[in-house]
């Protein structure tokens, strides 16, 4: 294995067996445009047509390769998993492979040893060793030690930006009178962590493959979405699996960028400054009403208007602060008039995103005084 040219279609040849492996992707995989830039580089630029791409479950990749398969004209072949422990699922598959593609690798992890002993003592004819050539995937120090023991490196094409189309006209700002009406119930949008809701699966892994511009799942994204669609989905509740329901909270606008907090158990921040206000009369006159929030052992099973006022988990938390509403199934904004309704976003730099998508005015919640972000 030597030489370092970027790119380089690996020589036709049948029976080609591939194994693609990486350290853990993250929770956010629309984030990492590098990731799918490599994988999908690999998949269509790197290796011949009609290669067997080795398939592990419980390994990162693992999720992504059937897809691979069928976008780049690739077989699959998963293998048994059963007694293998997690640890030794990305060596099964570096075992019998004739070509061995490294997506990402973090400082002192699990792939990175492997890809260390592999190179320590490389197996007769054994498999070539190709790794993306991007810092941000493989750390520059990493990259020089796998070279001089004879892995070469490819250049990930990078995903083609696509500029969104111009919204429909000029944002209209609220007034003051209507930010400080006590009527608005709030719902905060947050990034999605997988498919959004109703979205076919293949659609939602070809966004990330091939690096759409459509595989954004920020938080401004959902906004755009729910205005695009005039619709609140339903969530199943996190707390106890219940039925399907919005969720919105009675804290004033002037409040909510000071109760954005960090939920490092959930992984996730608590009240984005992003969503819509709705008028508190419009959403009870179609079924909303307030939690009412009793002690774990008195909840009524299934009854989707209460929620535990502590929490179990770390800290004991107490969600009574967060006067919660709720409307059991999706809430439907095509009747909702330009005046019960408010647009919310974080920044003046998110009002071009969301002008134009809806009747209802926009209040920049950074322009409110506030406190620094809080984590818990």
């Amino acid at each position: 294995m030597s030489g370092t040219s970027p790119n380089v279609l690996l020589p036709d040849r049948t029976s080609r067996r591939i194994a693609l492996v990486s350290s853990y992707l993250g929770r956010w995989p629309y984030r990492r445009h590098d990731w799918f830039a490599a994988l999908s580089t690999a998949c269509r630029n790197l290796v011949p047509g009609g290669s067997t791409l080795l398939s592990v479950a419980g390994t990162t990749t693992a999720p992504y390769l059937e897809r691979c398969a069928e976008l780049f004209g690739h077989r699959i072949e998963s293998k048994a998993v059963r007694g293998v422990a997690r640890s030794d699922r990305d060596r099964l598959a570096i075992r019998e492979a004739d070509i061995i593609i490294v997506l990402s690798v973090r400082n002192r992890s699990r792939t990175g040893s492997l890809i260390e002993e592999f190179l320590a003592n490389p197996p007769e004819h054994g498999p070539s060793l190709w790794f993306a050539r991007t810092t941000s995937l493989v750390p520059s120090r990493t990259a020089r030690l796998w070279e001089s023991g004879g892995a070469r490196p490819f250049d990930p094409r990078p995903r083609v930006q696509v500029t969104r189309p111009a919204t429909a006209g000029p944002g209209r700002l609220a007034s003051v009178r209507q930010t400080n009406s006590d009527d608005w119930l709030l719902h905060c949008t947050r990034e999605c962590d997988g498919p959004w809701p109703g979205q076919p699966r293949d659609e939602y892994l070809d966004d990330l493959i091939l690096g759409r511009d459509s595989a954004d799942h920020s938080v401004q994204c959902t906004l755009r979405r729910i205005l695009m669609e005039r619709r609140l989905r339903a969530v199943s509740r996190p707390v106890r699996g219940g039925p399907p329901a919005v969720s919105f909270t009675a804290c004033p606008l002037e409040e909510l960028a000071t109760r954005r907090i960090f939920r490092g158990h959930r992984g996730r921040w608590d009240f984005e400054p992003y969503g819509l206000a709705i008028s508190r009369d419009w959403l009870t006159a179609r079924g909303a009403r307030p939690v009412v929030y009793r002690d774990h052992r008195d909840l009524v099973d299934g009854d989707l208007f209460e929620q535990p006022a502590v929490s179990r988990g770390p800290g004991n938390l107490d969600w009574t602060i967060e006067r919660e509403w709720r409307h059991s199934g999706d809430v439907d904004l095509e009747s909702l008039p330009a005046d019960r309704g408010l647009v919310l976003v974080g920044h003046d730099s998110d009002i071009p995103a969301v002008a134009g998508l809806g009747p209802w005015p926009i209040v920049v919640i950074g322009r409110f005084r506030q406190d620094q972000p809080a984590i818990q």
